[in-house]
């Protein structure tokens, strides 16, 4: 039986590995999904606040639009 650290080194693996290949693409629009599998590791923020800041999304995004947005959103003053 695996232990919590191996799952846990598999898991970070394997989201390394989609963020190297989402990251190849910046340039390129990516679906929005695609991008919030990778959202911690390419914006720092957890899938609950991408979703929060995407909400109403469809589509493909670059990294640096999806980027702007979170920023903005993040920013944005509680009423």
């Amino acid at each position: 039986m695996a232990n919590k650290s191996t799952n846990a080194s598999t898991v970070s693996v394997l989201e390394n590995e989609q963020a190297q290949s989402v990251t190849a693409q910046l340039g390129k629009k990516i679906p929005i999904a695609k991008l919030r599998r990778s959202c911690v590791t390419l914006f720092g923020v957890t899938p609950s606040t991408f979703d929060g800041a995407t909400i109403g999304l469809t589509g493909s995004y670059t990294v640096d639009e999806i980027k702007t947005i979170l920023k903005k959103w993040l920013n944005k003053e509680v009423k």
